[in-house]
C-alpha cells in the first residue's frame, strides 16, 4: 500500500522515454521513432500515451508580446496496457506531420518539441520531452526558392496563435525583405504563410505586401495601416518554384 501511495506522487513510478530516429523530420513526412516504457516499483495500468507535438508561439498579454508552449498536434500511439514492477516495454511508432507543421527555418524561428505524454494510473502524468526540427516539404521549398528568386531575403519565420489557422491555431509569418538592388525596392517587406485551403484540400499561400514609404501619401497610408495588401493563392500541391515565381510577382507588383 505504501509502494502505491508513493508512486502516486511519481515516486517509484514508471517512467517513458522517447527515443527519435531523427531529431528532423520533413513537413508531410514521418517522424519515426519508439517509446521506451520503464515499470516502477509497483504495477500500473496505462490508459494511453499520447505524442504531443509543440512548439514555443508567441501571444499577445496586455499589450505585450510573450512567448508560450503551443500544443498544436498529437496522436495516440497506443491504448491501455499494464506496466508491472521492472517491466520494460518498446512501443514503436510513425507519425506523418502535418504540412502545416511550424518550420524550423530563417532565423527567429520557433523551438519545437516533442512531449510524450503517458497517463498512468496512480502516478503524476510523465512526461518526456524531446526538441524536434521540421524541415519544409516540397511545397514549401517551392515558394521559398520562387521568392528567393524574386529577388527576397527570408529575415523571420514566428510563430504567433492566430485564429486564421484553426487546424493548428497558430501561424507562422515568413518575412522576407527585397535585397539591395531588387525591383521590389518599392515593397519594405512581403510576408507569406500557408493556411488550411480554403477549397477544402490542400493548402492556400497568404501573401502580403508591405508598401514602402516614399511621399506624404504614402506616409499616411503606413501611418494608418493601409499600406499591407493580402493576397490568398490556392496551392495545388505540385506546383514548381517557377510557377510559383510568376503567380508572386504577379502580386508583389
Amino acid at each position: 500500500m505504501f509502494d502505491k501511495l508513493m508512486a502516486a506522487v511519481g515516486i517509484g513510478s514508471a517512467r517513458v522515454d522517447t527515443l527519435l530516429e531523427s531529431d528532423a523530420a520533413e513537413a508531410g513526412g514521418l517522424l519515426k521513432g519508439e517509446v521506451l516504457i520503464k515499470g516502477g516499483e509497483v504495477s500500473q495500468d496505462l490508459d494511453a500515451l499520447v505524442l504531443d507535438l509543440a512548439s514555443e508561439a508567441i501571444k499577445e498579454v496586455d499589450d505585450k508580446r510573450v512567448r508560450i508552449g503551443h500544443p498544436w498536434a498529437s496522436v495516440e500511439v497506443c491504448g491501455a496496457m499494464s506496466i508491472g514492477p521492472g517491466d520494460t516495454r518498446r512501443v514503436p511508432f510513425e507519425v506523418t506531420l502535418p504540412l502545416l507543421s511550424p518550420l524550423s527555418v530563417g532565423r527567429s524561428h520557433p523551438k519545437t518539441w516533442v512531449a510524450t505524454r503517458a497517463d498512468i494510473a496512480m502516478a503524476l502524468d510523465p512526461r518526456d520531452k524531446d526538441p524536434l526540427r521540421i524541415l519544409p516539404g516540397p511545397v514549401h521549398r517551392a515558394a521559398f526558392e520562387a521568392m528567393e528568386r524574386l529577388g527576397f531575403v527570408m529575415t523571420g519565420a514566428p510563430l504567433e496563435l492566430s485564429r486564421r489557422n484553426p487546424a493548428t491555431g497558430c501561424l507562422q509569418e515568413f518575412e522576407f525583405k527585397p535585397a539591395p538592388g531588387s525591383r521590389f525596392g518599392h515593397l519594405d517587406e512581403a510576408e507569406i504563410a500557408f493556411l488550411p485551403s480554403s477549397r477544402g484540400a490542400g493548402l492556400d499561400l497568404l501573401v502580403q505586401r508591405d508598401t514602402r514609404a516614399t511621399g506624404l501619401g504614402s506616409l499616411l497610408s503606413e501611418m494608418a495601416g493601409t499600406d499591407e495588401r493580402f493576397y490568398r493563392l490556392p496551392l495545388g500541391g505540385h506546383e514548381t518554384a517557377e510557377e510559383l515565381r510568376r503567380q508572386l510577382e504577379s502580386v508583389l507588383n
